[in-house]
């Protein structure tokens, strides 16, 4: 899928749960990408090692990693972990997003911020968090870019890493 095949359509942009069915010689070429490869630590895996962190992350209460569709296409992942405060030093429960848009065609469209919106709304509305962060590497500008768009701010430096906060009004 690239940007040609969503001109003059209204692509949706929809996250669903992933499944180890979702994992696929797609998805796991997407970590081949120089680009993400600079943000991501992880090493090219395998679509078994796909559906094994897929496995890995849907035991967890406290994780939840979509997969991002358009047009029914799996084109990314957004994943949001559950941190929990400290109520006694007035520090909210919040979420963590990570983002990536893994069709290297389909980037700069505005799906990272559709997908950051949906994501904040169930993280909030399940979660009942109080704050929702991202930490980004400050040279990924696509991606800071992508959660500035969903009003988040920056809130503190935490070398590699940029904070950036959106809290529940």
């Amino acid at each position: 899928m690239d940007k040609g095949s969503l001109k003059g359509m209204n692509a949706t942009v929809r996250l669903r749960r992933l499944t180890e069915q979702d994992a696929s010689k797609e998805y796991a070429r997407w970590f081949e990408d120089k680009e993400l490869r600079r943000w991501i630590a992880r090493p090219t895996p395998t679509i078994a090692a796909c559906r094994a962190y897929i496995a890995e992350q849907r035991k967890n209460p406290d994780v939840m990693l979509w997969g991002i569709f358009v047009q029914g296409h799996h084109v990314g992942n957004i994943k949001a972990n559950l941190v929990l405060g400290y109520p006694y030093q007035k520090i909210p429960d919040q979420a963590v997003l990570g983002l990536m848009v893994g069709e290297r065609g389909l980037r700069g469209m505005g799906i990272g911020p559709a997908a950051i919106r949906q994501a904040v709304r169930w993280c909030v509305r399940h979660w009942k968090v109080g704050l929702v962060a991202a930490g980004i590497h400050p040279f990924n500008t696509r991606s800071m870019r992508a959660f500035e768009k969903c009003n988040f701010k920056v809130a503190h430096l935490d070398p590699p890493r940029v904070w950036l906060h959106l809290e529940k009004r």
